[in-house]
C-alpha cells in the first residue's frame, strides 16, 4: 500500500513539475524509483535553469535521403549511411570478379589516403557472396567496404553495372557519377569537392 502510494505522488509530481526521472549514467548505479530524481532536481533547478535546459534541446541534424540507408560492412557491422552525414563521400561499386575494379584498386587507395578525415570512401561490393566480397576488400585502408549481396545500396543509388562510383557533396547532394570504367575524372572531382 505504501509503495503504491509512493509511485502515486512521484507520478503526480512529474506530471506537474513537467520532469521525468533521469536514467542512471552508468550500468553500475542502483535503480531509482523516482523520487530521489524529482527531489534532486527540485532542489539544484532553478526557474531560469529549467527554462534553458527546455530551449537547449537540440534535434538531429537533417540526413539528406542519399545517405538514409543500412547496410553491413564486410566485417559483419551493421553500417549506417547516415554516419556520413557532414562531408564528402564517394561511393565506388565494385564486383570481386570484376577485372576493371580491380584495375582501380590502387586508385581508390590512394584517394582514401590523400584525403583521410576530408571524405569518406565507401566501397560497396555485391554481385557475389559474402566470402567473395569479403576476400576482395582484404588489405585496404581507410576504405570502409560493405558487403550488399543482395544490391540493396546499388539499388538505393540507381547503379547498374561494376564499375561505379558515386560522389556526393558535404550536403549528400551527387555531383558525379561514373559508370563502367570512367574513372578517368575521378581524381580532379574528388579534389573539387574536398576544396
Amino acid at each position: 500500500m505504501f509503495i503504491r502510494r509512493a509511485i502515486s505522488v512521484a507520478a503526480t509530481l512529474l506530471v506537474i513539475s513537467g520532469c521525468a526521472p533521469t536514467a542512471p549514467s552508468t550500468p553500475e548505479a542502483e535503480p531509482t524509483t523516482g523520487l530521489e530524481s524529482v527531489a534532486a532536481s527540485r532542489s539544484t533547478r532553478t526557474p531560469s535553469t529549467l527554462a534553458t535546459a527546455r530551449t537547449s534541446r537540440t534535434t538531429p541534424a537533417e540526413v539528406p535521403a542519399t545517405l538514409r540507408f543500412t547496410s553491413t560492412t564486410v566485417d559483419g557491422k551493421r553500417f549506417e549511411g547516415s554516419s556520413l552525414a557532414g562531408k564528402p563521400v564517394l561511393l565506388w561499386f565494385w564486383a570481386p570478379w570484376c577485372p576493371t575494379c580491380r584495375s582501380q584498386v590502387a586508385q581508390v587507395q590512394e584517394i582514401a589516403s590523400e584525403y583521410k578525415g576530408d571524405i569518406s570512401v565507401v566501397g560497396v561490393g555485391s554481385l557475389d557472396d559474402a566470402d567473395a566480397i569479403r576476400a576482395f576488400a582484404r588489405g585496404f585502408t581507410d576504405v570502409t567496404h560493405l558487403a550488399d549481396e543482395a544490391g540493396a545500396v546499388w539499388k538505393h543509388f540507381r547503379v547498374t553495372q561494376q564499375s561505379s562510383f558515386v560522389l556526393l557533396d558535404a550536403s549528400g547532394a551527387k555531383v558525379f557519377s561514373a559508370g563502367y570504367g570512367g574513372s578517368d575524372e575521378l581524381d580532379e572531382r574528388v579534389a573539387d569537392v574536398v576544396r
